[in-house]
């Protein structure tokens, strides 16, 4: 079974959201988690957002990198762009993939607010469903 980190700042949404995906896509395919640079609170917009698209992400917790960081994945998706890639270091030699997401911003009223969060989450799903479908469970 592969195993996936997705990294991202603080773990409170885009990796959150990306987490919830790829648990979706890879089903029993795969072992998935989430870790931030830092750790957080998951972001209440990211988790209704999700929930619009039938994906609870509501349970999940924010972690650091250090509390997975002696785990051995075959994937760590960054869904951010860090400063300093070379400041990461992980177990074994796993393939190492840089796909930021812009983070999603509250708008002035409420609607602005869930659009911008749908769009980033929609863009989220587009690219676990390709990730998954070239690296876990090819579709032909």
């Amino acid at each position: 079974m592969k195993k996936i980190l997705i990294v991202g700042e603080d773990n409170a949404c885009r990796s959150q959201m990306a987490e919830g995906w790829m648990r979706y896509y890879t089903k029993n395919y795969a072992e998935v988690t989430s870790a931030g640079v830092v750790a957080s609170q998951l972001d209440l917009n990211a988790a209704h957002a999700m929930s619009q698209a039938i994906i609870d992400i509501s349970k999940q917790t924010s972690k650091t990198l250090e509390s997975v960081v002696n785990e051995t994945y075959d994937f760590v998706l960054f869904v951010f762009t860090p400063t300093n890639l070379t400041a990461f270091s992980f177990n074994g030699a796993p393939q190492i993939v840089v796909k930021p997401f812009l983070r999603p911003i509250s708008g002035a009223s409420k609607k602005e607010t869930d659009a911008n969060y749908a769009r980033i989450q929609e863009e989220i799903e587009n690219y676990c469903f390709d990730f998954v479908h070239q690296y876990i469970r090819k579709m032909y």
